[in-house]
């Protein structure tokens, strides 16, 4: 059998740009011991300073699509959204029954809502770029086209790549980081648990914010911000994570881009729910809030399985943007770092603010357990479908709905497995983990 973190890691040493000159994407995860065919380009005829932008918006382009599959994807787990096909292999997400055998979630690419590989295919080729960057001058990076600045570009790859850890972190149960080296052997890592995920994720963000910063580029640098300040909620640093969301300029926002170029570029929540398209239906917890910022259309159709289809309005097309980092997303966090240092004056002032932007009244509750079920939901308001639902229920420990053991559309019963396990393919080809 092939090493899958060989191809995985194949695909990122190469960069992105094989995504275009390959006719599929899949393509680039091919063992690096076959002959190459006459269509590709060798590594480090493409690794130069002169493609060094060329490569950052490939690796950008890996973790957008991504970041697609896992809004998905996270909303099926987390009762965002609701599997409406007769696909079998896309129940467990939606069940919440997904086991380490399952290829979907594990070996499945970005656009067929694999999470797994593409998460890890866009950290390595962000991380490879940094590794890259750092080996390179600034005159070298210069001399390529649209003259870029190598520190910018350092910023630009250590806060995607921040991203990928940081969902790597909040979606599965437990991780392996391996790494490639520059001479292409594979640097293999141990399984860890989730919180050394978020603290790697907190380091790359920390180098985006130092580089960012150098290079006076505040959109990068705000976006790690956010990033940051959602690695320390996840670490339950409060004070840090509400130290970096106070820096947060008003009204900024970071949207994963989207357009109809190609199926990776497209913004997969639309393609899965709206008018056009009912693969899912909008989780019963989302279809009656009468918030515009949970925009639903609910309908009398069912689908072929029974589901009833409601469909989502957030997103009306395929070229939709997705928030990735906002000044809202920054509110919530002061908010909850407030609420569980016991300022909750200052909470009240943000929960009302959000309340506002969701034709609510006051918020009126009193205690501190009112106030932090108040921010919950709140959350699950303003973030919706944003890729921030199932880990918030991992992280705060709600119980999702459907409840576990009630019947299953799909044939059998929701279960309880809410973080995704780590792939068995991962510990069949890892030597330092093993079956």
């Amino acid at each position: 059998m092939r090493n899958r973190l060989t191809k995985a890691s194949n695909a990122a040493a190469l960069g992105a740009l094989l995504l275009f000159l390959v006719p599929t994407a899949c393509d680039t995860l091919d063992n690096p011991l076959d002959v190459e065919s006459a269509s590709r380009i060798p590594a480090d005829q493409i690794e130069t300073p002169g493609n060094a932008l060329l490569l950052s918006n490939g690796a950008i382009g890996d973790l957008e699509c991504a970041f697609n599959a896992y809004v998905v994807l996270g909303g099926l787990v987390g009762e965002e959204l609701i599997d409406a096909t007769q696909t079998a292999n896309r129940f467990p997400y939606d069940s919440r029954n997904t086991v380490p055998t399952d290829s979907r979630y594990s070996t499945g690419g970005c656009t067929t809502l694999g999470v797994y590989t593409p998460l890890q295919t866009a950290r390595s080729s962000n991380d490879n770029m940094l590794t890259r960057l750092k080996s390179w001058s600034d005159v070298d990076v210069a001399a390529g086209p649209g003259r870029p600045n190598r520190t910018n570009l350092i910023g630009i790859a250590a806060a995607y790549s921040g991203y990928a850890y940081l969902l790597l972190g909040e979606g599965f149960c437990t991780m392996a980081l391996s790494t490639i080296n520059p001479d292409r052997t594979v640097e293999y890592g141990a399984e860890i648990q989730r919180d050394s995920v978020f603290r790697a994720a907190e380091a790359r963000f920390s180098e985006a914010i130092t580089a960012a910063t150098a290079a006076g580029n505040n959109d990068i640098r705000n976006m790690a911000l956010v990033g940051r300040a959602r690695a320390r909620l996840n670490l339950a640093n409060y004070a840090g994570a509400r130290a970096d969301a106070a820096q947060v300029p008003v009204a900024y926002n970071k949207v994963v881009t989207a357009s109809t170029a190609s199926d990776r570029r497209q913004n997969r929540v639309y393609n899965e729910n709206s008018d056009a398209s009912s693969s899912t239906s909008v989780g019963l917890p989302y279809r009656n809030l009468n918030d515009p910022r949970v925009p639903v259309v609910n309908t009398a159709n069912r689908s072929t399985t029974g589901v009833t289809l409601s469909y989502q309005t957030k997103y009306v097309a395929a070229t939709s943007s997705i928030p990735l980092a906002t000044y809202e997303e920054a509110q919530l966090i002061i908010a909850e770092a407030d609420i569980r240092s016991g300022n909750l004056a200052n909470a009240l002032l943000i929960l009302n603010a959000e309340r506002v932007r969701g034709n609510q009244g006051a918020f009126t509750g009193v205690t501190q357990a009112a106030y932090l079920a108040e921010l919950i939901d709140q959350r699950r308001r303003e973030l919706f479908l944003e890729s921030h639902h199932l880990g918030d229920l991992i992280r705060l420990g709600i119980s999702p709905q459907p409840a576990a053991g009630t019947a299953y559309h799909g044939g059998g019963a929701y279960g309880n497995q809410v973080c995704l396990p780590l792939p068995s393919i991962e510990r069949l080809n890892n030597p330092r983990i093993g079956g």
